[in-house]
């Protein structure tokens, strides 16, 4: 089976071929190019809006930090059709607590309904949001996700001020980069 070069998720049919890697959608080609872009952003911009993202609110509620990136899991069937998904949020330990929940609860409501894929998948997606509950990125520093997520919005940043130069605004259609 083939994977996504940006995100890693599992590609069964079609994809985009870019510049020689296999992308799952047009948005993870756009980010891996961001990605690429993102090598020049400063190392001290970096870190003070790594450190300002981390140690700040939580974007979905507002309440205080740490700040990182959660992931939660999901799986819906119908009769001979699957789908899984891994949820990437920045947000705090409450919020991603919430999701993972519901994430079980989706997953255990709507993931049995198909054959074979359906009836094994289902666990793995409860398993996998069991595990993300009890151990979470660690509160004390930020994680790697959490800096790649903050590099490739500082990069959509440089980017598009470099396509507009003249306003200096800023337009993400990224939840990830659209609050950096």
């Amino acid at each position: 089976m083939a994977v996504c070069a940006y995100c890693s998720n599992t590609i069964l049919f079609g994809g985009i071929s870019a510049e020689g890697k296999l992308f799952c959608s047009e948005r993870c080609r756009e980010s891996a190019r961001l990605l690429s872009l993102s090598e020049k952003v400063p190392y001290r911009l970096l870190i003070k809006k790594l450190d300002e993202l981390h140690k700040g609110s939580c974007p979905k509620c507002g309440g205080a930090g740490p700040v990182d990136v959660h992931r939660s899991y999901r799986i819906c069937s119908a009769i001979v059709v699957s789908r899984w998904t891994n949820i990437p949020e920045v947000c705090c330990r409450k919020c991603a607590t919430k999701s993972q929940i519901l994430g079980i609860l989706y997953s255990l409501c709507l993931g049995w309904w198909s054959i074979p894929w359906g009836l094994i998948l289902t666990p793995v997606q409860v398993f996998q949001n069991l595990r993300a509950l009890f151990r979470g990125p660690p509160p004390g520093r930020p994680s790697v996700e959490l800096e790649h997520v903050v590099r490739v919005g500082l990069a959509a940043r440089i980017g598009q001020e470099a396509a507009n130069p003249k306003t200096g605004t800023h337009r993400s259609g990224s939840p990830e980069t659209a609050k950096i």
